[in-house]
């Protein structure tokens, strides 16, 4: 009887050390995180649960697949975001639909029955949001980032296959026109889109703005900074616009977001001339940006 207590009690301090050592790791992977320290937060988030992602908790599980996603690990990224919704029956995710970080991940195949399935349970849950406008802002941004996506891809995959290019370009302008039409109507007549009606989709109408005219930017992004200073848009968008403003016009950009090509006759990108290279870190981390690596000569 006492070497079954004792057993009962080493199982249980094992147990016990082994959970403090997991959140452990998760916690210092959350760290790395939001240091952009994305091989680092990887390493911990798969060493919390030695490797085993179909143990993963929900949560767990989308920030890993965010770290996978910026070390250009977008295989391993979906599976992550699977796991996610696998974990959880309930769970949901806003940056399955809309995010940066996992672009590239939104053009692998499997990635439009997962997006379905969490918009889903986000109906069923967000009760107080506008589902029809939120699809449709939903089309606008897939409209306007897919095909980009696509674009990037082929310049790296196929950069000869000039037909697939231009293709891909005239599908670009296209929807461009479309989507700038939308969206202008939508500001005009809505004014900002919060998110308390639709969600993280409101970021659609930034992305067809940013991709504008000087003239539409110069109308509408006072809209942007605001949606900014009231957490409606991550500010790392508004510093994008900003600084896009500021190359049109000529000038100096603020935060590092914009490039240009360093000579016509090749494809190769440098910053625009930053108003403060000295402090330009500074300035991003106040609008949610990692560190900026390469300086322009």
């Amino acid at each position: 009887m006492k070497n079954i207590r004792f057993f009962l009690l080493a199982l249980t301090i094992v147990t016990i050390l082994s959970i403090h050592a997991q959140n452990a790791s998760v916690s210092r992977g959350d760290t790395f995180l939001s240091e952009f320290k994305y091989p680092e937060a990887l390493q911990e988030y798969l060493a919390a649960y030695r490797n085993n992602i179909d143990s993963m908790e929900s949560v767990t599980a989308m920030n890993a697949a965010i770290a996978a996603a910026q070390c250009d690990k977008d295989s391993l990224a979906l599976e992550f975001v699977a796991q996610a919704l696998k974990s959880d029956s309930t769970f949901f995710d806003e940056r399955i639909s809309v995010t940066e970080l996992l672009e590239d991940c939104r053009l692998l195949p499997q990635w439009s029955d997962i997006q379905a399935e969490n918009e889903r349970r986000l109906a069923n849950s967000m009760t107080c949001y506008d589902i029809p406008l939120r699809k449709t802002l939903l089309e606008i941004y897939s409209t306007d980032q897919n095909p980009r996506g696509r674009l990037i891809s082929l310049f790296k995959s196929d950069p000869s296959n000039k037909d697939a290019l231009g293709r891909t370009w005239q599908e670009i302008q296209m929807n461009d026109s479309i989507n700038l039409a939308k969206s202008v109507e939508l500001l005009d007549a809505n004014g900002w889109i919060p998110k308390s009606k639709v969600g993280n989709a409101n970021q659609a109408i930034f992305f067809v703005i940013q991709h504008a005219s000087p003239e539409i930017i110069e109308k509408y992004i006072p809209i942007f900074e605001k949606a900014a200073q009231d957490n409606e848009i991550p500010r790392g968008l508004y510093a994008k616009m900003y600084d896009r403003q500021q190359m049109y016009a000529g000038k100096p950009q603020r935060y590092g977001t914009q490039k240009v090509q360093k000579d016509p006759t090749t494809k190769e990108l440098v910053l625009w001339r930053l108003e403060d290279p000295e402090n330009v870190n500074t300035l991003r981390k106040e609008m949610g940006l990692p560190p900026l690596e390469d300086f322009p000569q």
